[in-house]
Parts: C-alpha cells; sequence; structure tokens
C-alpha cells in the first residue's frame, strides 16, 4: 500500500497529470513522503515507448517534446521530429550541440551509436521508481509515467549511463550549481506519484537540502530557464560551466529501438 501524502496518491492516470507540488518547501515536502524498504522486483520499462502527441503532425513524440522544451535553436526533419538543437546540460553544466543520428563522443555521447551526446533521462529512474511503488499501478498509469514530462529531462549520454537506475543516495550530478535542484525534482516527482523513499535516499535528499534550505519545489519544465538565468538554489557563481568535453555513451537514436531513455 502507497503511503498517502499531502498532494494524494493518484487514483488514475488522469489524476497524476499536473500535481508536481511547484513552489513548495523541498524539505517539507521531502517529509511528507513515505520512508520504507522498497520492493526488489524487475521492472517492465521495456513493454513502454515514447507516444504520439496529440495535435502534432508527423512522427513527433515524447522524446521530441522534452528535447524541444529543454533545448533552444531547434530544428525539425521532414517528419517532425526534433532534428538539432542546443543543450545546456544540467548535470554536467557543459553545452552540447545535438544533431539527430550523428555521433557526438566531443560532448559526451558514443562514436559508434549515433546518439547526439544526449539521451531522455528520468529523473527519477523508471526502474527505481517501480521499485519505490509504481509497480502497484495499472499499466496505463506506468505508461503515463513514461511519458510524463514532468518527469523528464534531457541529459548527457555519458552522465545518464552513470547514473543508470540509482537514487540520490548512489549518484548526483556532478555539477555542484544543480544539485539542489536535482534533489527538489526528485522529491516532487515522488510527491507527484507516492512514491517512497528508502532511508538512505531520505537522508542523502536532506543533506544535500540542508546546503540550501529556502530550496522550492520545481518542475522539470522549469530548468532551462532557471540554468539560463543562474537562479539555481545551489548556484554561486551565477553562471554553469560551459566547457565542452564528454566521454562515451551507449544509448543510440539511429535504432528507434532504442530511442528510450535507458532506465
Amino acid at each position: 500500500m502507497l503511503g498517502m501524502l499531502s498532494t494524494g496518491v493518484p487514483a488514475n492516470a488522469a489524476d497524476a497529470t499536473g500535481s508536481i507540488p511547484v513552489g513548495q518547501s523541498a524539505t517539507q515536502v521531502l517529509s511528507t513522503l513515505t520512508v520504507g524498504v522498497k520492493s526488489d522486483v524487475s521492472s517492465d520499462r521495456k513493454s513502454h515507448q515514447w507516444n504520439k502527441v496529440d495535435g502534432k503532425t508527423g512522427n513527433y513524440t515524447t522524446r521530441d517534446l522534452v528535447l524541444e522544451r529543454d533545448m533552444s535553436n531547434v530544428t525539425y526533419n521532414s517528419r517532425g521530429n526534433v532534428n538539432t538543437g542546443i543543450l545546456l546540460e544540467p548535470y554536467t553544466g557543459k553545452t552540447i550541440h545535438f544533431q539527430r543520428g550523428q555521433s557526438n563522443k566531443t560532448e559526451g555521447g558514443s562514436a559508434s551509436n549515433r546518439d547526439g551526446g544526449i539521451q531522455i533521462d528520468h529523473v527519477v529512474a523508471y526502474a527505481e521508481a517501480y521499485r519505490s511503488g509504481l509497480d502497484k499501478l495499472d499499466f496505463q498509469q506506468r505508461d503515463t509515467y513514461y511519458n510524463d514530462p514532468d518527469v523528464l529531462l534531457v541529459s548527457q549520454a555519458e552522465a545518464n549511463n552513470v547514473k543508470k537506475d540509482g537514487t540520490i543516495a548512489e549518484w548526483k550530478p556532478s555539477n555542484q550549481a544543480f544539485q539542489c535542484d536535482y534533489a527538489s525534482l526528485q522529491i516532487g516527482i515522488k510527491a507527484k506519484y507516492g512514491l517512497m523513499v528508502d532511508q538512505k535516499e531520505h537522508d542523502k535528499l536532506a543533506q544535500v537540502l540542508a546546503s540550501c534550505p529556502t530550496e522550492t519545489i520545481i518542475s522539470t519544465s522549469q530548468v532551462k530557464q532557471r540554468l539560463t538565468s543562474g537562479t539555481s538554489e545551489g548556484n554561486n557563481t551565477g553562471t554553469a560551466n560551459n566547457n565542452t568535453t564528454g566521454g562515451n555513451s551507449q544509448n543510440t537514436f539511429g535504432d528507434p529501438k532504442l530511442e528510450h531513455s535507458k532506465f
């Protein structure tokens, strides 16, 4: 049974939409999350894929929606997919020049997998969410989670591959200016879907927030503006580090079967 939160446990997929507690104290919302022992079940992540977006023509999917939202200077191909764009990447603070179907090893992608240097990350990884209570919801609700823009963020492929399905106790962004916002995003998503935290995860979230006690819950739709304006709670310099070195990745946008976030 999922713990009852101040935001409520969604009764159905529609109820889950739009309930990130934006603007509330991140520390206060953290205190409403159920602390417990997670299951060790395997998730059904491979049963989900990006959905086509209502009102869009061509092959425009959730992935394109998030790419369009998080990047600047976006262009499209003849099928309606996002083709190019520039990402101020939140996890590393680097700038990534994305081109669909092209390798970008220099900025954090893989030369062999042609991922353009980016992946779409579930901020609370799908497998981790599944173990935290998502498995108690029905398939349609889980599909809503998989495709929910509130859960998704464009990230450097290399960083996302290192993160895997870890909690903040196991992985956090190397960009220290974004760590408080990252904690805020995780808490907001877990509140929206009624997901639990384990004790180590709870304590690490509290530790991060101790350095930014006025941090409020934000949504993924606010990340781009916060990065470009230098308003992240943990950002002591007012600007992100925009060096453009990177490493290897494993995902690809050339193969439609691999056009999902990794976890």
